[in-house]
């Protein structure tokens, strides 16, 4: 038995069942919604991989490895073959790049020497692009100065009890300065005390707004994934995941997948578990005290580590549902 896709089907019940539906103006179709939501799954019960749909796994690992890196731009996911980002990272290039200038940056030159931007598919070709300041930006350089990711590992060596390992990636004077606002805004490592008198933790994580069908299976595994890495970054074993989910929705484009999606056996399939091969991975020193050791250290791990050492053992799904994700119309 799968028990995180009993979770997840009696959220879509929920949403179908309790949802107000209405028009989104900022994508151009209707939605159905539901205020809140609180989601929860415990490590004794596998890793949070959903199994009546095909997980992209690949996409998961190396989006967070990104959001790790502290990189904005879209290079690193393209030549690992990962798409997601590129309709938000060209909706910040026609909106927010600077085209003007002796170089025409970022221009194609027509026939009659005028300038024209790069279609969508041209801006692909390339396999690069910011997209502003994004998670990556926030959680490694908050405010041009900040590494909440090294200070997160510092805190919790320090005191894994502590209230304050938090990691924010809301920064209300750069809402508008990225390409998609963060949709989940900050996780929080909560201590656990466990019954041999040792420590383990439980990471818990804010959504303001979240796309049931496409978003949240993404975002529980990507969670799952990190703090599976923070046990094994730390030594303090994880317990637990949750989160506190807001504006929760189906886009009217995924009814029928979300329809078909029920009809399917949450028993079929069982749980699974992440295995993190050690080519590539090193452990950060326990015994460092230092902000610097520990930032040099992640960083080393974060530029050898490749998408291809986390792997889920025992996983097996039902087929892909697809349905087109939807790009915002305004930043």
């Amino acid at each position: 038995m799968s028990k995180i896709d009993h979770t997840y089907q009696e959220l879509c019940r929920k949403i179908f069942a309790e949802g107000r539906e209405y028009e989104n103006k900022n994508r151009g179709v209707k939605r159905l919604q539901i205020p809140s939501y609180t989601f929860r799954h415990s490590f004794t019960d596998g890793f949070p991989a959903l199994t009546n749909k095909k997980l992209w796994w690949k996409a998961i690992v190396g989006e967070l490895i990104w959001f790790l890196r502290g990189d904005n731009d879209v290079k690193y996911l393209n030549e690992n073959g990962i798409d997601i980002w590129n309709k938000d990272a060209y909706n910040w290039y026609v909106k927010h790049h600077s085209h003007n200038g002796p170089d025409n940056t970022g221009l194609v030159e027509n026939p009659d020497g005028s300038f024209r931007m790069l279609t969508f598919e041209e801006f692909s070709k390339k396999g690069r692009g910011p997209v502003g300041q994004n998670y990556s930006v926030h959680w490694r350089n908050f405010n041009g100065k900040t590494d909440q990711i090294a200070d997160l590992i510092l805190g919790m060596k320090k005191d894994i009890m502590s209230s304050r390992l938090k990691v924010n990636a809301w920064n209300p004077s750069e809402i508008f300065e990225t390409a998609l606002p963060p949709c989940h805004s900050e996780f929080q490592v909560i201590g656990v005390p466990l019954e041999d008198g040792s420590f383990g933790f439980e990471l818990h994580w804010n959504q303001r707004s979240v796309d049931v069908f496409l978003g949240l299976p993404f975002n529980i595994a990507s969670y799952g994934l990190l703090a599976k890495i923070l046990e094994s970054l730390t030594g303090y074993k994880a317990q637990a995941i949750e989160g506190t989910l807001k504006c929760v929705h189906f886009y009217d484009n995924q009814y029928d997948a979300a329809l078909q999606l029920l009809e399917r056996d949450p028993d079929k399939h069982g749980p699974c578990e992440l295995v993190i091969t050690n080519n590539g991975f090193i452990s950060l020193n326990l015994n460092s005290s230092s902000k610097d050791s520990i930032t040099d250290d992640l960083n080393l791990l974060l530029n050898t580590i490749e998408i291809r050492n986390f792997k889920l053992e025992g996983y097996t799904s039902d087929k892909p549902i697809k349905v087109d994700m939807l790009a915002p119309k305004e930043i």
